[in-house]
């Protein structure tokens, strides 16, 4: 009772500072923005109806597109959509068993309506004017994760398909990836093991291939995206290691697969390896989990890098002035 008295406590004062901020002057928007990014570590109650009850509220209130201010909209729009991307993650990120939460059905309709409503006002938002779609597509798949069960697995092929779009976009593709891993995510705790085991390996195969043609393609080019994948492939070992060494790692060590898939590969190789729920940190873990025939392929497949590695410095260095392999020597 005290933490929901806080909790509405906390929200009502924030609505409150920004409404007596709508004059628009640099110190009011200063102010507001300053606000805005304070709520972010804002926590949502859901294990009761009351805590839900409250949490929907605050969610329909807080809406990005509620407010019009009349100068420099979208700075308002993209810090309230950040905002609220940063409070709806942790939900969606609560692991296996965590969401929908139980007992509290009645309430969980007034949350769906909500998130359902927003959701909606915001596709139209970002199909007027592309400059939104940076920070309204990861609020979009929080609030498509988090609404009703139906209309996840009614929308979640079409909302797949956009953010391939966007894969091949260089102005959404780190977006687009972040936004595909916790989708997919979501999907593997909270829908796969209640769905057919063809139609999951469908959907992961798609996510799978569309990752590795625009990875073939040369388009993920930063660092922070190649750290991307290596944490997309670390997840779906932990639902399916058998999916993910046949249609991922083995794909990215293919001997004629770019020098950045190899090191993907490898990287990912490794991360599921010493992953924290494993007893020994080997390739005897696929021994473990009934897959050992992928440590020959995968042995074979390093060894297969280990050479080109070998051959291509043999030529560099021998190809090099006598003064560069000194000081590589030396």
């Amino acid at each position: 009772m005290v933490v929901g008295l806080m909790f509405s406590s906390v929200t009502e004062r924030f609505f409150m500072e920004l409404n007596t901020r709508r004059i628009d002057t640099s110190v009011a928007r200063s102010e507001t923005l300053s606000i805005i990014n304070g709520m972010r570590y804002l926590k949502l109650g859901v294990k009761t109806e009351g805590g839900l009850n409250a949490s929907a509220s605050f969610v329909a209130k807080a809406n990005p597109l509620n407010r019009t201010p009349h100068k420099r909209k979208s700075e308002l729009y993209h810090a309230l959509c950040n905002m609220l991307s940063s409070i709806l993650a942790p939900l969606a990120e609560s692991g296996k068993g965590h969401w929908p939460p139980l007992g509290v059905e009645s309430a969980l309709a007034l949350w769906y309506e909500a998130v359902a409503r927003i959701r909606g006002q915001l596709m139209h938002w970002m199909e007027k004017q592309n400059k939104h779609i940076t920070v309204g597509f990861p609020l979009v798949t929080l609030l498509l994760c988090l609404g009703d069960p139906q209309a996840f697995n009614t929308n979640f092929g079409p909302h797949m398909e956009l953010l391939y779009k966007n894969l091949k976009d260089k102005n959404h593709r780190s977006m687009a990836l972040d936004c595909l891993h916790r989708v997919v995510k979501f999907y593997l705790n909270v829908y796969a093991d209640f769905q057919p085991k063809n139609q999951v390996w469908d959907y992961l195969y798609s996510v799978t291939a569309q990752l590795l043609t625009v990875l073939k393609k040369g388009l993920l080019t930063q660092d922070v995206q190649h750290d991307k994948l290596v944490e997309f492939c670390a997840t779906l070992a932990e639902s399916n290691l058998d999916f993910t060494m046949n249609h991922m790692i083995l794909e990215l060590l293919k001997p004629d697969s770019l020098s950045e898939a190899k090191v993907i590969g490898l990287r990912a190789l490794l991360a599921i390896v010493m992953s924290p729920s494993n007893q020994q940190f080997s390739l005897e873990v696929f021994h473990v989990h009934g897959i050992g025939h992928y440590v020959p392929k995968v042995k074979s497949a390093i060894e297969s890098i280990i050479r080109s590695c070998n051959k291509a410095y043999s030529q560099a260095l021998l190809t090099s002035p006598k003064s560069t392999i000194e000081y590589a020597i030396y």
